[in-house]
């Protein structure tokens, strides 16, 4: 069960890109509200910006990677979305549910369309396929966009990682 970190405001959470681990890796919270939930992770293949998807790269359930195009990422498992900075092999917090407001995406995403990681571009959201005559992506959604995106980012996901 998430706890609360009492006393950490929401904000608090993109300033963490630790050399070494303040948390216990794979650590959940929630706002008191339980209106969203983070994780605390450690960065494999590639550095972290604000808005990055990032996908599960081992078993342990708390290393990931935006990495598509040669990382370690397994199946395009979703693991959230950076809230910050964070190094490559350093730990920092994602988002894994509730309202984020900047999403990366790959500029084709409605209103309402289910997100998933894009099969080949790093870091981004693309439109969920579904249908005979292509290749299923439905079981890997992480999220519903609220609004259009613009060229770069979705300003309005909510977010429903597997945490």
């Amino acid at each position: 069960m998430p706890k609360h970190l009492a006393g950490m405001p929401d904000t608090s959470f993109a300033s963490h890109n630790d050399a070494t681990p303040l948390f216990a890796p794979g650590t959940v919270v929630t706002t008191e509200d339980g209106s969203k939930a983070y994780k605390y992770i450690r960065v494999e293949d590639a550095n972290l910006a604000v808005g990055d998807v990032v996908e599960y790269s081992d078993t342990s359930g708390y290393e990931v990677t935006k990495d598509r195009s040669g990382g370690a990422s397994l199946g395009r498992v979703a693991a959230g979305v950076a809230l910050g900075t964070i190094t490559d092999a350093y730990y920092g917090w994602i988002q894994v549910a509730g309202l984020n407001t900047y999403t990366k995406s790959d500029g084709s995403v409605a209103v309402g369309d289910a997100l998933v990681p894009h099969a080949t571009s790093d870091g981004v959201a693309d439109t969920a396929a579904s249908g005979s005559i292509v290749a299923n992506t439905e079981a890997q959604v992480f999220g519903y966009a609220l609004v259009a995106d613009t060229t770069s980012a979705c300003s309005a996901v909510m977010l429903r990682c597997a945490y």
